[in-house]
């Protein structure tokens, strides 16, 4: 993994981020919980493979390289200043997916519960992102974060989920609303399960779905 350590203002994605220890000027310093990066870390070389669902169509997604930061939050009217771990995931642009860089966030555990409340945010070729997995938010109560990352919600969590021959476990189903330039609301539904990241997403728009979903997988971690 290539480590690129810097510091930088997070203004574009000024939501909600997390918690640990305190910086030389005592404000918070939030840390990526361990449980999350189970669900969203993987190192360079691993590659997944989904298939396009309505045409069996295969696809492979590879981390092509990773980089470690400190982001800081400026003080707002929801919480005050503090610093927090940031890694930028990096795909490789070849595939013919549209993923381009997923971004884990620590989390600010006073705006969430639980062992994660971290974010997952991921990023577009065609320069839409969202946030697709913030497993802190209650079940069920819609996160208004704004038209960019759109309208979050913790659909559910699946104790026992088959998908393409595979059971996986503790998957974490969820929503996001957002508009993208069209007349009509997008939807997109996440599937996230511990030790394999992204294991199926929908969109859907004006009565149109494309989903895709995992097949096979190389994941280091």
């Amino acid at each position: 993994m290539k480590n690129l350590v810097k510091i930088m203002l997070i203004i574009a994605i000024g939501v909600i981020f997390g918690a640990c220890n305190k910086t030389n000027d005592g404000n918070p310093y939030y840390k990526i919980s361990d449980v999350f990066k189970q669900y969203c870390l993987f190192q360079e070389q691993s590659e997944w493979t989904y298939q396009d669902d309505s045409t069996n169509i295969s696809y492979n997604l590879t981390v092509s390289d990773i980089s470690s930061y400190i982001g800081f939050h400026s003080p707002d009217n929801l919480s005050g200043a503090y610093s927090f771990d940031a890694i930028d995931i990096v795909f490789d642009t070849a595939t013919k997916l549209d993923l381009f860089r997923g971004t884990l966030n620590a989390g600010n555990p006073t705006t969430g519960s639980g062992d994660m409340t971290d974010m997952y945010w991921l990023f577009f070729k065609n320069g839409n992102y969202l946030l697709a997995f913030a497993p802190g938010y209650p079940l069920g109560e819609e996160q208004r974060l704004g038209d960019n990352p759109g309208y979050y919600t913790n659909i559910e969590i699946l104790n026992d989920f088959n998908l393409n021959g595979k059971d996986y476990t503790d998957v974490y189903h969820t929503q996001v609303k957002k508009t993208e330039g069209t007349p009509d609301t997008v939807y997109y539904q996440f599937y996230f399960a511990p030790n394999y990241g992204l294991i199926k997403w929908t969109r859907r728009v004006s009565g149109q779905t494309t989903s895709y979903s995992l097949t096979q997988s190389n994941l280091i971690q």
